[in-house]
């Protein structure tokens, strides 16, 4: 996968929440693949801080289209132990997929940036 230039990732830096969701469908369909932040416990979890209106907490996995984005979330938010991983579509969908459907309360968010809101939806199929 290509890297980003300076110029691209101040761009994808500028967009709202729902272009960045557009962009990230878009570069991981051409790829095959996601990236996630990553230890030896498992990928990052974010845990939203607003109930929903039953009164739901959720917990969500934060993913990327490109490796630059993951790694410096990682490095402006503190999570400097973790790296990034690609994750291949065929992974994604016969592996990944199952299992978060499978926990309740569990959303993706879309190539979160900085300290701007991002897009979160239900585990889906890439």
């Amino acid at each position: 996968m290509e890297k980003l230039t300076t110029k691209e990732y101040e761009a994808i830096l500028q967009l709202n929440s729902e272009y960045r969701q557009a962009m990230f469908m878009r570069v991981c369909a051409e790829a095959k693949g996601l990236y996630l932040l990553v230890d030896d416990e498992g990928p990052l979890i974010l845990e939203d801080t607003e109930e929903d209106d039953d009164n739901n907490i959720y917990s969500i996995i934060p993913v990327w289209c490109y490796e630059e984005l993951a790694r410096n979330y990682a490095q402006i938010n503190g999570h400097e132990k973790m790296h990034s991983q690609f994750v291949t579509k065929d992974a994604w969908n016969e592996k990944w997929l199952p299992m978060l459907k499978s926990q309740p309360n569990v959303l993706i968010g879309f190539m979160p940036v900085k300290d701007k809101d991002f897009a979160v939806e239900d585990p889906f199929a890439i």
